[in-house]
């Protein structure tokens, strides 16, 4: 079967730009305001015809309406159009506003259709020195030298890489794999099970992921065209459990209607059971006895019914651990095929993914609803344009894109943080401080004091460290105390003492990786920058030593 060819929408006030993709860029369908499904250069109308492309705002917004499969959108910069087809500017001058019309058309599309990618086509006398910053707000753009054979190869090879990288974008089906070799083998196993008619087990601690595993890659790849079902078992009552997965007849139970379970709303698609090992004994029968016959009975029925799903069962606990103490059937979990199960890791055992995840989830925050309207917001308090792109930084922010900066200190801080909520931790509190950064920023410029790069929002080093202290309880967590409760007896009260701050100091450095910053945050009051290095001063006149507790952490 031929693959779909990508759709373009052309935005020029001219003809040139789409005469030259017609004559040279046939790969390609077109978003045309025309009723007619032939291509335009087959059309026996297309002399003089105005439909072929937008050459206005109002034109471009009835181009998006009719097309929903844009692919990528080819904007002009220069539009030689009357002062009433304009999109509105406090520019006075005709001449200005119609040169950086492309500009302003660019600054709706972000508004409306913020994923959409659009190349900005110019001319190397269009870029002006005022021009050039705004045109990265473009995820490409192209200075065409007007000899047509030229200008549609390059025009075509900036297409293709515009469609490269949004293929490699939905490849990952919006999930964030990083780059640590575990999340490698994990990406290459998972895509290859979510192919076979097998169940599927995944394990992984509170919030490491493993509801956006099963639903954004394992059903995406599976191929099939039911719906994606996921049930929490942990937030069912156990005599409800059996109702909600395989339905009811009508009268089963008092109040009971005829309604289908979960295994049937499954049907052709993929059935998630999360937190699996939640069930009890009798729910682990009839678990049981679906997979093994593919049919499953409605309480107060005697038909069975035949189902089809993909069933991925996941869990936060060692099942084979609770097989061995007699918790969870031996045959049960024998059926979930544990042989081939995907173990997420913590993300303490991923540090270096964590700089890419933030960024994702940055992005994510602002991609659309409520808090992408707050982003806007700021823009135009600012004087920016609608963002295209948000970045997170460290050190200091990128040309082109709105940034928010973090210090190498807070980078520092984010790796050496232990993660007990591991992803949805990291998330939340990177959505937080995001916003948080965004709202201070914004009162700035209220107030007046806006600093000289607007499109700069640095995150506090001091609001992420409190974040971070406050951010998540693991609910194992037991209370930590600098005094142990039995301790070995020192020839003096001053010889104890001094023991025991070498036992706090030797500790703190081990949970905060060699921090001395989080360090003094734990133990003293004030300024943590100042007492960090008070803190590595008492470490020294201890007789500790950096390189042989590093040593210790990566053994």
């Amino acid at each position: 079967m031929k693959a779909r060819a990508p759709k373009l929408l052309i935005v020029d006030d001219g003809e040139r730009y789409a005469e030259l993709a017609h004559a040279l860029l046939r790969d390609y369908r077109y978003a045309t305001r025309c009723e007619l499904s032939l291509p335009c250069w087959e059309c026996p109308r297309r002399e003089g015809c105005r439909l072929t492309h937008a050459h206005d705002w109002a034109e471009t917004e009835q181009a998006l309406r009719r097309h929903s499969d844009i692919d990528v959108v080819l904007l002009d910069l220069r539009f030689h159009i009357p002062v009433e087809r304009l999109l509105p500017s406090d520019e006075t001058r005709l001449a200005e506003r119609q040169r950086l019309e492309g500009l302003a058309i660019l600054r709706r599309l972000r508004r409306v259709r913020a994923e959409l990618p659009v190349i900005l086509m110019t001319s190397v006398e269009q870029l002006g020195p005022e021009v050039d910053e705004q045109v990265f707000a473009a995820d490409e753009f192209v200075s065409l030298a007007g000899a047509d054979a030229f200008d549609a190869r390059a025009l075509g090879l900036l297409i293709e890489r515009t469609l490269a990288r949004r293929r490699e974008l939905g490849a990952s089906h919006g999930y964030e794999w990083g780059e640590s070799p575990a999340m490698a083998r994990l990406r290459r196993d998972a895509s290859t099970l979510a192919r076979t008619s097998l169940p599927l087990l995944i394990l992984g601690e509170t919030g490491t992921g493993k509801s956006a595993l099963a639903e954004r890659v394992i059903h995406a790849e599976s191929g099939r065209k039911g719906s994606f079902v996921a049930v929490d078992l942990a937030a069912l009552p156990e005599t409800l459990v059996a109702a909600e997965l395989f339905g009811t007849a009508r009268g089963a139970y008092s109040g009971a209607m005829e309604r289908e379970g979960r295994f049937e709303r499954a049907e052709g698609g993929t059935l998630l059971l999360d937190e699996v090992g939640n069930l009890s004994a009798e729910n682990q029968r009839m678990l049981l006895l679906a997979l093994q016959d593919g049919r499953i009975t409605r309480l107060g029925e005697n038909v069975t019914r035949k189902v089809d799903v993909k069933l991925v069962a996941a869990s936060n606990v060692d099942l084979e651990a609770e097989v061995r103490a007699g918790r969870f059937r031996a045959d049960l979990y024998a059926r979930l095929n544990p042989a081939a199960r995907l173990t997420l890791p913590p993300l303490r055992q991923r540090k270096e993914d964590i700089e890419s995840l933030a960024q994702s989830f940055l992005r994510r925050t602002f991609a659309a609803g409520p808090d992408r309207a707050l982003l806007l917001e700021y823009a135009e308090a600012a004087g920016l344009d609608a963002p295209g792109r948000v970045q997170l930084c460290v050190g200091k922010g990128v040309e082109g894109a709105l940034s928010f900066v973090l210090a190498s200190a807070s980078l520092k801080a984010l790796r050496a943080h232990p993660w007990p909520g591991n992803i949805r931790e990291l998330e939340l509190l990177i959505k937080s401080a995001a916003l948080l950064a965004l709202a201070d920023a914004r009162e700035a410029i209220e107030r007046g004091r806006a600093g000289k790069e607007p499109n700069t929002i640095p995150i506090p080093t001091k609001l992420l460290r409190e974040l971070l202290q406050a951010s998540w309880v693991a609910p194992d967590a037991e209370v930590r105390t600098p005094v142990p409760s039995s301790m070995p007896r020192g020839k003096s009260l001053r010889a104890l003492a001094q023991g025991l701050e070498r036992d706090l100091f030797v500790r703190l450095f081990l949970e905060t990786h060699g921090d001395f910053v989080a360090m003094a945050e734990r133990l003293l009051e004030g300024d943590a920058e100042e007492n960090a290095r008070r803190v590595r001063l008492r470490f020294n006149q201890l007789g500790l030593r950096v390189r042989e507790l590093r040593s210790r952490l990566e053994g």
